[in-house]
């Protein structure tokens, strides 16, 4: 029988109960498997938890410092954001890949990571507290010098902890990595907002300066934890201890050129790939308020505009998009083991099952902003546009221009995962490669027209528009779910129609008070995810995985 007669049997079996037996659930997975995926769970779990304070730092920060104090706190983030970017991408996953293939003790590769580390990361220390002036006169504001200088630290620090977080996770042990990062957000979180209040009173500026001094205190904090799990030698899984312990015979001979050329080489791929999008940021950063001011707006609007468009709608923007990440982060090693069994039939079903819950949760939040983009920014930012309702209305403008992005984020992120797990990770580079291409030749071209800080928005989403197609190309041929999804294009087309008239309910019926959204918000949920279910979204085999995880839980 056929792959496709196969798939064919199981989706038209629409209203028979599916009956999943223990041995459906159970392929006998390595015990290298079973720890992978849950080191996976951990990881995604964490980047959840920091997606979330991450939000709730970035709201009452904006009615602290306003949009201007965003725009300068944007202005400094994207910089700080690669250099994490390039230091946590690749060097942990070149570190861990050393340890777990046994090619030398863990503990000697941890030594020469950190030496090297170290020196790259102190040398950009110094160079960034250099050139901090310079930077903020190529960025259109020279009040932001200052504010480089309290995060300049953080870059040597940032270096250490990712050595640290390889060397850990090549023991297949995540928890200290996942701690940490939640500790990391959770010290920004509370001592930013703190010195933000307490350093107000002395201007703008010196408020921002005490939230960006906050990353550096976080920082400093997480290499704390991770320095004492690493001298108590505790956590660290029964199977890696022998690997712990024979690392201490060779701990001696530390210093190796061989190991810190390995790391540079296998960590150079994985940097280029993920620093993409953080370069663009970088590039808005530099760019937009020159190009605001030269087109007639003073520096300051251009920098609250800047504000407007980078803090507080992109603070919105990735909160649904935690979703993707999340279902990225766990369908890469799904597929990888199914692709590794040659599981044909399997495959399909998970990388359908993704996409479809992507698309689904994507549809909820991007409808939901649409609707209510006036009412959202009220309810979080009231405090930032209080005393200029023009900017509210930019912000509304922004919000619901960007609404469209957490649909093409979903796709792109979960069918990108797709292509990697399959050992494609070249295409998901050309796709976003090419959406950023688009998106610089079309902020250049707009954004001194009469477009304005729309042109960033816009192009924003003809970035990952670009990507989505691109991808989505690319793992429909690799996976061949085309069948799976046409079959319910007309599903998703009438939740969409429902959810829209169930919106205009709502919001007709329901006072326009700035607290009642959250009420249309639980209700518009409810009505949603009714829908979802009435319509028999998810097909036989489909629910059968929904199944099995909830045998396991």
């Amino acid at each position: 029988m056929s792959e496709e007669h196969e798939d064919t049997e199981d989706d038209t079996e629409k209203d028979v109960k599916p009956k999943t037996s223990q041995e459906d659930c159970d392929t006998p997975p390595q015990k290298g498997g079973k720890t992978f995926l849950k080191g996976a769970g951990i990881l995604a779990g964490a980047g959840i938890i920091c997606r979330v304070l991450g939000v709730i730092f970035r709201v009452p920060l904006t009615n602290i410092v306003g949009n201007y104090g965003m725009g300068l706190y944007q202005m400094v983030f994207p910089l700080y954001a690669l250099l994490l970017i390039v230091s946590s991408a690749g060097v942990p996953v070149a570190i861990s890949k050393m340890i777990a293939r046994k090619d030398e003790n863990p503990k000697k590769i941890l030594f020469n990571a950190i030496i090297l580390l170290g020196v790259i990361g102190l040398a950009m220390s110094v160079l960034f507290a250099i050139f901090s002036h310079s930077i903020a006169s190529l960025q259109g504001n020279k009040s932001v010098g200052v504010i480089y200088l309290a995060i300049a630290p953080s870059v040597f620090i940032v270096c250490i902890i990712s050595a640290f977080r390889g060397y850990f996770q090549g023991l297949q042990n995540m928890v200290p990595t996942a701690v940490s990062q939640i500790i990391e957000q959770s010290v920004k979180m509370a001592t930013g907002i703190t010195l933000a209040l307490l350093l107000y009173p002395f201007g703008v500026v010196w408020a921002v300066f005490g939230a960006i001094l906050a990353v550096t205190v976080s920082e400093v904090v997480a290499l704390g934890y991770l320095l004492i799990v690493f001298l108590r030698g505790k956590n660290v899984p029964v199977e890696s201890k022998q690997l712990a312990k024979d690392a201490k015979k060779a701990w001696g001979k530390r210093f190796d050129k061989d190991i810190m050329m390995r790391i540079i080489k296998q960590s150079l791929p994985i940097t280029a790939m993920a620093s993409i999008f953080p370069l663009i940021l970088v590039f808005d950063s530099l760019v937009i308020i020159n190009l605001l001011k030269a087109a007639g707006r003073s520096g300051e609007e251009a920098t609250q505009l800047f504000g407007i468009q980078s803090g507080a709608v992109h603070t919105l923007i990735n909160l649904p998009a935690v979703i993707g990440v999340a279902l990225a982060t766990a369908v890469v090693p799904a597929i990888s083991s199914l692709i590794k069994q040659k599981k044909q039939k399997d495959i399909r079903t998970h990388a359908a099952l993704a996409i479809k819950l992507s698309v689904l949760v994507s549809i909820f939040f991007m409808t939901f902003y649409l609707f209510f983009a006036e009412r959202i920014i009220n309810l979080l930012y009231n405090g930032a546009f209080r005393d200029n309702p023009a900017h509210f209305n930019v912000a509304a403008r922004l919000l619901r221009i960007e609404s469209a992005m957490i649909l093409l984020m979903g796709i792109s992120m979960v069918f990108a995962a797709m292509l990697q797990a399959a050992d494609k990770s070249k295409l998901p580079l050309i796709a976003l490669g090419a959406g950023g291409v688009a998106k610089v030749a079309f902020e250049l071209a707009f954004i001194t027209t009469p477009m304005g800080i729309y042109a960033v928005s816009i192009s924003n989403v003809i970035c990952f528009g670009l990507a989505a197609t691109i991808t989505t190309f690319f793992a429909l041929r690799k996976f061949k779910i085309q069948d799976k999804l046409v079959r319910v294009l007309w599903k998703v087309a009438v939740l969409a129609i429902v959810y829209v008239l169930a919106l205009w309910l709502l919001g007709t019926i329901i006072p326009d008070g700035r607290w009642w959204i959250v009420i249309i918000g639980v209700l518009g949920a409810i009505m949603y995810g009714i829908a979802v279910f009435l319509l028999k979204m998810f097909d036989v085999s489909e629910q059968k995985v929904f199944n099995c995880i909830r045998g396991r839980t």
